[in-house]
């Protein structure tokens, strides 16, 4: 066994960053790692996490604690991806404790803005410790502030989107059937409202916190899904499952999304908030014909394969030897800015 990991969650309902903490808890246990959980709601047997078959395993043998200052011994690695949770790691850390073995995974580009949280966010990216970017927009967005000397890596974000898969052929229905959320943006209700008169549309959309089967049941059901970030996104997961589920998809370039998305090839792109636009884009799709259905989920398709797990797990190896090695921090950093 190589050692303890120790992870903080702020909480165990699957969201998108959540699942992430917990993508690398699987990827540190199949490294060698020993995980602990640290997360102030404690583990219960309805807790949605069990929801997601392939966390049982490292769910039923990692130890456990609900208390954030939950002590770190001086050859722990210790991974989270909330900022303020570095208050209380701080408060735990024994004395000569190398901060390079802190791991802060960053998953949005709003770290990289002063506004956020008081400015805490960036505050912490001068600190002396390595660090994992889930997108280059996450670290072009981040890079002023990073502490120059800290290893820091760009993991591009990979997803389970097998979960989501769904191989689809064949037209539209009549209506057609439109999927949206509500957890970042109310531009899907406007829409709604401004379509209701409209035969050709049916809507469907949640707008409570949600976990994954029902989520994916909702893609299933959607011919077509609207995507409806919030201004600043780390890596919006929702369109990459859409197109994993053969959705027509139509959303906003919101940063964290360029990494699957190919405006015009496999998503319509609208501006950020503007249902007007969102119609007017919903009133073309029902027009296609069939040939441009197909393509558009063909090429949703072609994006899934970028974003799998396995290389997720083996870059994250190569960054644990890095941390281990004392390997000089520097090296890394230039790598990831330059796209090599």
């Amino acid at each position: 066994m190589a050692g303890r990991m120790v992870f903080f969650t702020p909480t165990l309902t699957p969201v998108g960053g959540v699942v992430k903490i917990f993508d690398y808890m699987n990827h540190a246990c199949r490294l060698g790692y020993s995980p602990h959980l640290v997360c102030p709601e404690p583990l219960q047997p309805d807790s949605k996490i069990w929801e997601l078959d392939q966390f049982v395993d490292v769910l039923e043998t990692a130890s456990r604690s609900d208390d954030l200052l939950f002590p770190i011994d001086g050859e722990d690695l210790v991974f989270f991806s909330w900022p303020t949770h570095y208050q209380q790691i701080s408060r735990s850390l024994p004395p000569g404790f190398r901060h390079e073995r802190l791991i802060h995974i960053v998953q949005n580009v709003r770290h990289g803005n002063p506004r956020w949280i008081d400015g805490y966010a960036t505050r912490l990216l001068a600190r002396p410790l390595s660090r994992i970017m889930i997108s280059h927009e996450t670290m072009a967005a981040c890079e002023p502030w990073l502490n120059q000397r800290s290893l820091t890596s760009t993991i591009v974000e990979g997803h389970h989107w097998p979960y989501f898969h769904r191989e689809r052929h064949g037209p539209l229905r009549q209506p057609v059937r439109v999927g949206y959320t509500t957890w970042k943006s109310e531009v899907g209700v406007r829409l709604e409202a401004l379509l209701a008169d409209d035969p050709r549309f049916e809507f469907e959309s949640i707008r409570r916190t949600a976990g994954w089967p029902e989520i994916a049941e909702l893609y299933r059901r959607s011919d077509v899904f609207l995507g409806c970030p919030g201004p600043e996104e780390g890596f919006y997961l929702v369109g990459l499952e859409a197109l994993a589920a053969g959705c027509l998809l139509v959303m906003p370039d919101a940063i964290g999304n360029r990494a699957y998305a190919g405006w015009g090839e496999n998503c319509t792109q609208v501006p950020l908030e503007d249902e007007a636009a969102y119609a007017d884009a919903l009133l073309d799709i029902a027009s296609w014909e069939q040939g441009l259905i197909d393509a558009r989920r063909a090429s949703g398709y072609a994006v899934l394969t970028d974003h799998g797990l396995e290389s997720e797990q083996e870059e994250f190896g190569s960054f644990l030897e890095a941390i281990e090695s004392n390997e000089p921090a520097v090296k890394t950093l230039v790598t990831t800015l330059t796209g090599s």
